[in-house]
């Protein structure tokens, strides 16, 4: 089986990591005292990086794969989750100094599996240390985040992106125009994860192929600007299920173009309009996908 760029070329090193350094050497120094904290924060979009800081602060804190417990809140979000962590935090680490638990995407526990992490976290073990990564920080408890140090991984910029990519390009013997890596620079919004994406989709494509490949994943920009004007100016619903039929892009992708395009309307010109579309697209799409996407849209232009 072939494993894809983004898990090949994941990075196991702070030196690797690419972007977001001013996050990183905060981390470094953070990691550094000997007082560190024991629960960390990574917060920010999806693709650009959470969870791999997290997987490098797990091995700076020297915490062998015996002792590593990496969830994602998406299946595991109920009470007894939580309760099962608490009765385990006791117990000392199997193969090194600590234990160490990965809670991706926790926003997503239920309200009580939150306040029971919150007792989890008041009274952590000296030998125990959580790591916590979301991308929507608002929907955790208040008090939660106060417990933790928060660390904001941002999305790359499209230089970056383009830098990333021309790298793995070398490393991987093959020669992409500059004009298909730009394209793919724009249409991955800084995720690098998506950019990886992109680039395993045309591997192994004739220079033409990639070239149309490159401008079809700009004709599905060009869609989603469309829907975010359509959902704007409040066009019939008619208008707008063609264009979500015809579109062809992950909808966590569109939710954020719609809300990119929808903050910049309302900073520039204060449109109710503008802040309705804001509060139908708060939620993640991960889960729910394309009918997720399809009843944000419905309800904002009720």
């Amino acid at each position: 089986m072939t494993t894809s760029l983004a898990v090949k070329y994941r990075p196991s090193l702070f030196k690797n990591f690419c972007g977001n350094q001013t996050t990183v050497s905060s981390l470094q120094s953070c990691l550094a005292r000997k007082d560190h904290p024991h629960t960390f924060l990574f917060t920010g979009p999806s693709g650009c990086g959470k969870t791999t800081l997290a997987r490098i602060v797990k091995q700076k804190l020297k915490c062998s794969s015996f002792d590593f417990i990496e969830n994602n809140a998406a299946d595991f979000r109920g009470i007894d989750s939580v309760r099962d962590i608490i009765r385990q935090m006791s117990l000392a680490p199997m193969d090194g100094p600590c234990r160490v638990w990965l809670l991706d995407e926790c926003h997503q526990l239920s309200k009580d599996a939150q306040h029971a992490l919150l007792k989890a976290l008041e009274d952590t073990p000296s030998h125990v240390y959580f790591l916590l990564a979301t991308t929507d920080p608002s929907k955790l408890l208040p008090t939660i985040r106060t417990r933790c140090t928060q660390f904001e991984v941002k999305a790359l910029s499209p230089k970056e992106i383009i830098d990333l990519l021309k790298n793995i390009c070398e490393m991987e013997k093959v020669a992409i125009p500059n004009e298909v890596l730009e394209q793919i620079g724009e249409d991955s919004l800084g995720s690098p994860r998506m950019a990886l994406s992109i680039l395993d989709k045309i591997i192994g494509m004739k220079k033409e192929e990639m070239l149309e490949a490159a401008k079809q994943q700009a004709q599905a920009q060009s869609e989603s600007i469309d829907l975010c004007r359509a959902l704007i100016s409040k066009r019939p619903w008619k208008e707008i299920a063609k264009i979500l039929s015809n579109l062809e892009q992950e909808p966590e992708q569109v939710r954020r173009a719609i809300l990119g395009y929808a903050q910049a309307v309302l900073l520039k010109s204060g449109q109710d309009r503008a802040y309705l579309i804001i509060e139908a697209f708060r939620e993640p799409l991960y889960d729910i996908g394309k009918p997720g996407l399809v009843a944000s849209c419905f309800e904002a232009i009720q």
